[in-house]
């Protein structure tokens, strides 16, 4: 049975595998009873047209304002002024997803520590919330993150695959978790079902 009224807080719409199909994707998540969503910026470009579509989809959804470690050689200083002027923007509701991911490595390990370190102080500079992302990277993580977590209004661990001891240093960190498909993945994220209860 499906609730109600649910939020889907991390949906990659601007993503181009929905260029032929947005519109329709939007309005099967309303008849599914997903009443809001919340648009992942992962660059500037993405983040840009995430909040078009908030600003084109008032209350219904939102934006994240970010750039993911995958394009964390793309932060430079003027995104991040830019990632300041539109992380104020009230169709934004949170800073990411930002933080680290060693699986690809697709930005040198020091540049993505870094653009975290810098999405972090935004964060706390404009008071919202962070939609955070870890693979592979968790010491590096967790120690980063808590240098600024008391200056932080919240966060997200956004995609949770990791184990008991990962998902025990978030909740300790105060941060919610976002559980993905891999739940229902007999291969991948058999280990998270027991992790939930």
């Amino acid at each position: 049975m499906i609730a109600s009224s649910l939020i889907d807080i991390g949906i990659n719409l601007t993503h181009d595998s929905f260029n032929s199909d947005r519109d329709a994707v939007i309005a099967r998540a309303a008849q599914a009873g997903v009443v809001q969503m919340i648009v992942t910026g992962s660059s500037g470009p993405s983040t840009r047209q995430a909040i078009e579509l908030a600003q084109s989809h008032s209350g219904r959804l939102f934006a994240t304002a970010g750039v993911h470690p995958h394009h964390a050689s793309e932060l430079s200083d003027d995104l991040l002024a830019d990632l300041r002027q539109l992380a104020m923007l009230p169709e934004v509701v949170a800073v990411g997803e930002c933080g680290l991911d060693y699986f690809r490595d697709l930005s040198p390990r020091a540049v993505q520590q870094t653009a975290f370190h810098r999405q972090l102080e935004l964060a706390a500079l404009v008071g919202k919330p962070v939609f955070l992302h870890q693979r592979d990277a968790h010491a590096d993580f967790v120690a980063i993150l808590s240098e600024h977590r008391k200056a932080l209004a919240g966060g997200v661990a956004h995609c949770f695959t990791g184990s008991r001891e990962e998902l025990i240093a978030y909740l300790k960190m105060d941060l919610a978790i976002g559980i993905t498909g891999w739940i229902c993945d007999e291969r991948r994220g058999s280990h998270l079902l027991p992790l939930m209860r």
